[in-house]
């Protein structure tokens, strides 16, 4: 199995390292590829690419079973589907992580009814948002497959970027002397 953790990893917190070791506790024997967004994704305050690789290449070393790749730098974004179609032909059995918070917004992703029905989901379970049950009645008339995985942590990149140095223990101390030293996001 190979799991497929996409996002924008703007910047890569601890919560995201413990997704992937809670992913690979779950499901034994499975490698977890991380596939940062291109810079011409839309998304405001995006670090450029090369150093959101570079602070992921910090944050997941020495982690086994996890692999980094630059697909969408390469190419430019074209949607999740067509990113796992992509890594379809160099890896088998691929399974796509996502938030339980962005189940919800699916119907606004790019050909998202094929992606469901093509690629099974995991499916983090974030408390206040969508649950297993709403989540497949909500896309009870379309093929899909949801693995819920419980994981209990609110840690948002977005309140990292916006005080960087009062969330500094949201991120590896590398990662932080990283940002530090790249003048990333400005550190107030």
């Amino acid at each position: 199995m190979h799991i497929v953790f996409g996002g924008s990893f703007n910047p890569p917190t601890n919560a995201h390292v413990k997704i992937i070791k809670h992913l690979l506790s779950v499901f034994k024997g499975a490698k977890v590829i991380i596939v940062p967004v291109g810079d011409d994704y839309r998304k405001p305050e995006l670090a450029p690419f090369k150093k959101r690789l570079d602070m992921l290449r910090i944050a997941l070393d020495g982690m086994e079973d996890v692999m980094i790749s630059s697909i969408e730098a390469d190419r430019g974004y074209e949607g999740t589907l067509q990113t796992l179609d992509d890594l379809s032909k160099h890896y088998d059995d691929l399974h796509f992580v996502i938030g339980s918070d962005n189940l919800l917004d699916l119907p606004n992703w790019i050909r998202y009814q094929e992606l469901l029905s093509k690629y099974p989901f995991i499916v983090i379970n974030r408390e206040g948002y969508m649950t297993e049950q709403e989540g497949n009645e909500r896309y009870k008339d379309l093929p899909h497959r949801f693995i819920f995985v419980d994981f209990n942590d609110r840690t948002a990149a977005t309140h990292v970027r916006m005080n960087m140095r009062l969330n500094r223990h949201v991120v590896d101390p590398k990662v932080y002397d990283y940002i530090v030293k790249h003048h990333i996001y400005e550190v107030k």
